[in-house]
């Protein structure tokens, strides 16, 4: 059998497998019924024999790739989800296992996102470097009322800004809609028109590249690495993540290749809407660190130490998110 003819005769099943996937994991098993997850169960396998026997006709890696992310879905929910554990495990599983998974399968994205955030860090630290006035047209006017050195003298000298829990919460709620605002932004660019995902984190990047070289002009690097450091650990890449989501759901948009439209985008969904869920969580964690830990001045916690802590959770980001973890001869098809 030629691959034309392979496609041709068990592409329906494939699409007919993805969309009852979609049904269970975004509703109740029950809502399949008997006869819906006998038909699951049977895809499944007719599926993962499917993918054995493209290997041996074609080496196209979007052919594979689609087979084999169809053979996994299948696994994860007739092996582990049927096992139970009730809600703590799935939700568990969920943190634990299947946000980064959806992360890694869209490795490409991820790194388009990343690398046009810091592509606009790079290009808004040379220009204020080359010349400083630059730093008044790139960062926003209301951030850029007084000099770093003077805004630094100011916060060390007060008293903390974060006197309560009362006061953090409140600071924290505030920051959260608008790094929402930001993330859904750089999403839905991205998922619209690919280019206007990437151009947003361009230019925020640009933005974080002017303050940065502004505190190091100024002398007071080290407060900038300690005041940022602990939140932006987890809120710049967050935004960055969202809009890795954005262009991974544009990408079924806009390029569906093979696939319908209709078939790319249902076939990408579970991953995105994982992705974007995960977004949500850093960025709550970041906003309740930004509005406390973040606030404090070397005077409650030496800028050392906050440097440290945002080290560690950079790191612990990238451990949770793109640590490989170890699959079954089954999941891997």
């Amino acid at each position: 059998m030629d691959i034309d003819r392979f496609l041709h005769e068990r592409s329906q099943r494939w699409d007919r497998l993805a969309t009852l996937l979609d049904k269970a994991e975004q509703a109740p098993e029950r809502d399949l019924g008997p006869d819906g997850m006998r038909e699951l169960l049977r895809l499944y396998r007719l599926t993962s024999s499917d993918l054995n026997e493209a290997r041996s006709l074609t080496a196209d890696p979007e052919i594979l790739e689609r087979l084999n992310a169809l053979a996994g879905r299948g696994y994860r929910f007739i092996y582990r989800r049927r096992r139970g554990g009730g809600v703590p495990r799935r939700v568990g599983a969920f943190i634990a296992r299947e946000v980064p998974e959806a992360f890694q399968r869209h490795g490409t994205a991820v790194l388009a996102a990343v690398g046009a955030l810091l592509l606009g860090a790079f290009f808004g630290a040379a220009a204020v470097l080359v010349r400083p006035q630059t730093a008044e047209d790139f960062i926003p006017e209301q951030f850029f009322t007084q000099s770093p050195r003077e805004r630094v003298e100011e916060i060390e000298k007060n008293e903390e800004r974060i006197a309560n829990v009362e006061d953090a919460a409140m600071f924290s709620s505030e920051l959260y809609t608008h790094n929402i605002q930001v993330s859904f932004l750089a999403f839905s660019l991205g998922a619209l028109t690919l280019a206007g995902g990437l151009w947003i984190l361009f230019y925020n990047g640009i933005i974080l590249g002017a303050v940065a070289a502004s505190y190091f002009l100024d002398g007071v690097t080290v407060f900038f690495l300690a005041w940022v450091g602990p939140h932006g650990a987890l809120e710049l890449p967050a935004i960055a993540l969202a809009g890795a989501a954005g262009l991974a759901a544009g990408r079924a948009l806009l390029l569906p290749g093979q696939l319908s439209r209709g078939a790319s985008v249902r076939q990408v969904f579970p991953r995105v809407w994982r992705m974007m869920v995960g977004t949500m969580l850093i960025l709550v964690v970041a906003g309740l660190i930004e509005g406390s830990f973040s606030q404090f001045s070397a005077k409650t916690v030496p800028y050392p130490l906050k440097i440290s802590v945002a080290v560690i959770l950079h790191a612990g980001l990238i451990l949770w998110l793109f640590l490989p973890r170890r699959r079954t001869d089954e999941e891997a098809g």
